[in-house]
């Protein structure tokens, strides 16, 4: 429940920076607060999504905190890094679908120990008749500072864009 209270505000900012249009803004709006920690943010997010680019579980747990959560707010909601590892499993089979992102906007919020990042993905696999399927959606995703200064995901969700 603490998380959900802390998180709350965050994610009603990083959804009025989406509502906005700042995905048409730079990464890192020149009114940042922590430029230098949103910039590393921003770097994470990168680096993230390239571990899954290539299909490297290994780097892609590297990103995610202990205590995490994905799909968050949907019924797919899963908690903890084995849970989120075996929600992603397939993403790292070589003939499994592909999953890329790119963030569009980054901030660091309160102490300095708290960012979002948001962005647009897209989905590629095969769907349950073995079609070929793309999904186009946003996402948020939340990360906290570690004490050895790296920046891990405490939350992920997405919305699929309407086409």
């Amino acid at each position: 429940m603490r998380t959900h209270r802390v998180l709350a505000p965050l994610l009603l900012a990083a959804g009025v920076t989406l509502a906005s249009g700042a995905s048409a803004q730079p990464v890192a709006g020149a009114g940042a607060r922590y430029p230098a920690e949103t910039a590393q943010i921003v770097q994470a997010d990168r680096d993230f999504a390239a571990s899954v680019a290539q299909r490297n579980r290994e780097r892609f747990l590297s990103f995610i905190a202990d205590a995490t959560t994905f799909n968050g707010g949907t019924a797919g909601e899963v908690h903890g890094r084995d849970a989120v590892l075996k929600d992603w499993a397939d993403f790292f089979n070589p003939d499994g679908p592909t999953l890329s992102w790119s963030p569009t906007h980054g901030d660091v919020v309160g102490a300095g120990d708290v960012g979002y990042t948001t962005g647009t993905a897209v989905l590629r696999g095969k769907g349950p008749n073995g079609a070929p399927i793309e999904r186009h959606s946003e996402y948020v995703t939340v990360w906290r500072r570690q004490k050895d200064g790296s920046w891990k995901v405490v939350f992920d969700t997405g919305s699929a864009l309407a086409r």
